[in-house]
């Protein structure tokens, strides 16, 4: 009868658990599958370690009970055999007091028959002291046999008494097997209950960290709205400072063309001034001319070189004042030229610094747009990065907590073991003592009846002896 499983099979439940306990689930299945599949996982590799713990005791609970048994049987085996063996001893001697019995009558009949002719009283006598002698054998057997028997009741007894304690250690070890299973069924119903309490204490923390987390979701997407709010009330308000500038400008243009206005004008004034001072000039040197033709006529064989001269004078001072007049226009039309192309200038200027400005905001905008961006990204890249350090931490909290009971299922199973390998070798050393004492029982029943036949062995040849001497002394009589 096979009572052992192939050790292979218990390391192949064992390495499936392992194997299922260590499968790496997260990355191959989707995220909110991953901890069912997990948590499944496991309790499948609990199940197989829990179901290898009970097939190991149930087959060694099965050995056990064989074991009891088959002490049982061969307690039973060995104290038939002892009775038999003690029934054939018996049997044996008594053959052989029959056998010296008939030997000896045998022996006392041929005498008798040899003397049965010299001394009939003698013959008469022997015939008697035969027939006590045979009844003093008798009684001896009828007294042997009474002996033997009260042994063999005293073997049955003991016999009896080691098959009812191998039935009560059998039954205690029964009962301890039972006690460890209930205990066993006990502390993984309660195992499955505090897992159960962690799994919703669990899912309540996951429930309290998703809510936490959309609290501060919602809080970064108020403070990005409130940095966005403030970037843009900052862009107006560049906004406005270049409105304000580019004003500012067109307003220094507005006074520089004013400036350059009243410029003209005085220039326009200033040239005014110079015509009416040449006209003046030039009435006055026709006055002269006047005043010289009066003069000429007065003196006019005197003053004809000085006349001449004069009007050279003349000439060349009008000439000159022509000229400066000229010059004066061509300042003043150069001074405006100027001022209309520093106005151009002015205004290009403005435009560029105002176009600058623009870009400038504009691309400051969009740079606090991009940073919002990227802010936001960032942010969400945290907090998809902290959830995953979360689960991950949850996942090694799990895994270490599967570790402990992994190890204290270990610990308890092999304190379960200890326990049955305790009582297995109490039961083993019970058994040695119980047999140690059958077989000093034994010894000290054989030696008290191999004594006991020496002794009536001894008996019977003196009595034998005697009656021979008896005899002798009879015929000698």
């Amino acid at each position: 009868m096979t009572t052992k499983l192939d050790p292979k099979f218990l390391a192949l439940l064992a390495d499936t658990a392992q194997k299922l306990q260590a499968l790496e689930i997260q990355p191959r299945v989707l995220e909110e599958a991953a901890p069912a599949l997990t948590t499944t996982a496991t309790e499948l590799g609990q199940q197989l370690l829990d179901y290898s713990v009970q097939l190991t005791a149930a087959i060694e609970a099965r050995v056990a009970a064989d074991l009891a048994a088959k002490e049982a049987a061969k307690a039973q085996a060995l104290a038939e055999k002892e009775a038999a063996r003690i029934a054939a001893l018996e049997a044996k001697e008594a053959a052989r007091i029959a056998k010296e019995e008939a030997a000896a009558a045998a022996k006392a009949q041929a005498q008798l028959e040899l003397e049965a002719m010299r001394a009939a009283a003698a013959a008469i006598k022997a015939k008697e002291l035969a027939e006590k002698e045979e009844a003093k054998a008798r009684a001896l057997a009828e007294k042997e046999e009474a002996r033997l028997a009260k042994e063999r009741e005293a073997a049955e007894k003991i016999a009896a008494k080691e098959r009812a304690q191998a039935e009560k250690l059998a039954a205690m070890l029964a009962a301890a097997e039972a006690k460890a299973q209930a205990l066993a069924e006990k502390e993984a119903a309660k195992e499955a209950e505090r897992l159960a309490k962690e799994q919703a204490a669990l899912e309540k923390a996951e429930a309290k960290a998703r809510e936490q987390a959309e609290k501060e979701a919602a809080k970064e997407a108020a403070r990005l709205a409130k940095e966005q709010a403030e970037a843009e009330k900052a862009a107006a308000k560049e906004a406005a400072r270049i409105a304000k500038e580019q004003a500012d400008a067109e307003k220094a243009a507005a006074k520089e063309a004013a400036r350059i206005a009243k410029e003209q004008e005085a220039a326009e004034k200033a040239a005014a001034k110079e015509k009416a001072e040449a006209e003046k000039l030039a009435a006055m040197l026709a006055a002269a001319e006047a005043k010289a033709a009066l003069l000429a006529q007065k003196e006019a064989e005197k003053a004809a070189a000085a006349e001449a001269k004069e009007a050279a004078r003349l000439a060349k001072e009008q000439a000159e004042a022509e000229k400066a007049a000229a010059k004066e226009a061509a300042r003043a039309a150069k001074e405006q030229a100027d001022a209309e192309r520093a106005a151009a200038k002015a205004q290009a200027l403005a435009d560029k610094e105002a176009a600058k400005e623009a870009a400038r905001l504009a691309k400051e905008q969009a740079d606090a747009e991009k940073a919002a961006v990227k802010a936001q990204a960032e942010a969400e890249k945290e907090a998809v990065r902290a959830a995953a350090a979360e689960l991950k931490a949850r996942q090694q909290a799990e895994k270490d907590a599967i570790r402990e009971e992994k190890e204290k299922r270990a610990a308890e199973a092999a304190a379960v073991k200890a326990q049955q390998d305790a009582e297995r070798a109490k039961f083993t050393q019970a058994e040695e003592e119980a047999k140690a004492r059958r077989a000093e029982a034994r010894a000290k029943t054989l030696a008290e009846y191999e004594a006991k036949q020496k002794a009536r062995q001894a008996a019977a040849m003196a009595a034998l002896q005697a009656d021979k001497a008896a005899l002798k002394a009879e015929k000698k009589k």
